[in-house]
């Protein structure tokens, strides 16, 4: 289940360079992989590096959406013009 979570995450961390609507499918996919492990989660062994391995990833795209957000802040015009043109 956690190997499962963290391929989510880079999944999540990929679709970050690619639309709006790849990042929505795959923070859908990573809620449902959380839920189910909520729920499941008494069953499964945790494992040390797998958990060391997903925070690692979760901090990188902490980071990278905090600058993202950042830079909207910064240069909102910018960011409205290039979403008329689509």
């Amino acid at each position: 289940m956690l190997e499962a979570i963290n391929i989510c995450l880079k999944n999540l961390e990929n679709s970050y360079m690619l639309s709006y609507r790849e990042v929505s499918k795959e923070t859908k996919k990573l809620d449902d992989l959380l839920s189910v492990f909520k729920n499941n989660n008494a069953k499964d062994k945790l494992n040390k590096s797998q958990i060391l391995s997903i925070a690692s990833t979760v901090e990188g795209l902490s980071i990278k959406n905090e600058y993202k957000l950042s830079l909207i802040k910064d240069f909102p015009e910018y960011f409205s013009k290039i979403r008329l043109k689509k």
